[in-house]
């Protein structure tokens, strides 16, 4: 016969947010134990009595190390910022991938912080603001969207310690969009992230990763 504590260790296992709520000692049992009531009956088929259920959830200890955070530790090796940037986006179609593909062969545009990024449907360039008008007029199409006033910040990683740990990247916009954050975009290498903000929210993205990641 399945166990009560049985079925709520099995239902705790598979909501990730309450688990990382009971890791930080913040889980509300009552309120918890009300959401999975009805799930819990309905697996063992009887009436659960809600007291039951709030010992099993404080009887749960998290020693298996099977278990692993929803959000890891986050090591950071280095951090640039370059600024000020811009960003545009065309359609993507095949007038704007053949100029595209003269774009990549400017130097000015090679030497800087410059990124392409091709969607289904767009084309998202980011680049220095002083390219901004060169970009423009090379592609002499108006571009479908704009931002101004854009700063990339830059996290490197050891490899190993970035490539195979999942949830590397939800850890760190986690941390971000917790102090209410707006990424305009993320932009990924190998062992680099870049997260695109405006201007006015530099410091604050900087102190922030610095606070809770870096050694």
């Amino acid at each position: 016969m399945i166990k009560v504590s049985e079925v709520v260790v099995e239902m705790l296992l598979k909501d990730e947010m309450a688990l990382e709520a009971l890791r930080a000692g913040i889980l509300n049992f009552s309120s918890y134990a009300r959401k999975i009531q009805p799930r819990i009956e309905q697996r063992l088929f009887k009436p659960v009595k809600l007291g039951s259920i709030v010992t099993s959830l404080s009887r749960i200890i998290l020693e298996d190390k099977n278990i692993v955070p929803l959000r890891p530790d986050v090591r950071i090796n280095d951090m640039s910022i370059k600024s000020p940037l811009c960003e545009v986006t065309y359609e993507k179609t095949d007038e704007i991938l053949a100029k595209l593909s003269k774009l990549k062969t400017n130097r000015e545009a090679n030497s800087k912080f410059f990124t392409i990024t091709q969607g289904i449907g767009e084309i998202t360039i980011i680049m220095p603001e002083n390219l901004r008008n060169v970009v423009i007029k090379h592609f002499e199409i108006i571009p479908k969207g704009q931002y101004q006033d854009l700063v990339a910040i830059t996290v490197r990683f050891v490899e190993e310690e970035y490539i195979e740990v999942p949830n590397m990247i939800y850890a760190l916009v986690a941390a971000l969009a917790s102090k209410r954050i707006n990424l305009i975009e993320i932009v990924s290498t190998f062992t680099e992230i870049s997260f695109i903000v405006r201007q006015k929210d530099m410091s604050k993205t900087v102190d922030i990763l610095k606070e809770h990641f870096s050694q």
